[in-house]
């Protein structure tokens, strides 16, 4: 039997044995023994190893048991699989560098506006936005030379508009960050 079919039948088995799950629930679970199937493959392959998918199945164990073992964490609460642990580290790794990146960039943008807002009250003509190349750009920001006023976007209207877009800015960063810490 090729190792193709050798696979894809052991994953039947396993999906028939996961019938007490939801369908969704049972996808997912096959779609991660998959992973974990074709990981060990490539890590195989890549070490330059013979390739016996036979060995690398019977390290997961029998399909019977290992689905038992996904019902019962699923659906009991039970402690998950060997290897399930290890993808739910990495979830969390992930979600955590998401997380703290989201926080920097979401309100680094968000004091940035802020910052522009401030100083334009003290230097009203150097910051601003203004339309640049007959209309096709936008410049916002700091300019050691003044742009002509009459090329200038917003006027004293950007301050209102940056501060506003910066508590926005801020209450969407918080939102997503609050999805982020209950998906950790």
């Amino acid at each position: 039997m090729e190792q193709r079919d050798m696979i894809h039948q052991y994953l039947k088995e396993l999906e028939r044995y996961l019938a007490r799950l939801e369908k969704a629930q049972a996808q997912e679970v096959l779609k991660e023994i998959e992973s974990h199937i074709f990981d060990v493959l490539e890590q195989q392959q890549g070490s330059g190893q013979v390739v016996d998918a036979k060995a690398i199945l019977q390290g997961f164990g029998e399909p019977r048991q290992l689905a038992f073992a996904y019902i019962a964490h699923v659906t009991d609460g039970a402690p998950p699989p060997t290897g399930f642990k290890a993808i739910q580290k990495v979830k969390q790794g992930v979600t955590a560098t998401l997380y703290y990146t989201m926080a920097a960039f979401g309100f680094s943008i968000a004091f940035a506006l802020l910052f522009v807002a401030g100083a334009k009250i003290f230097m009203p003509d150097s910051v601003g936005a203004w339309s640049a190349g007959n209309g096709e750009s936008l410049a916002i920001g700091f300019f050691a030379a003044p742009y002509p006023a009459d090329q200038e976007l917003l006027g004293a209207w950007f301050i209102p508009v940056t501060s506003l877009t910066a508590l926005l800015v801020i209450t969407l960063t918080k939102k997503v960050l609050r999805v982020l810490k209950n998906n950790r």
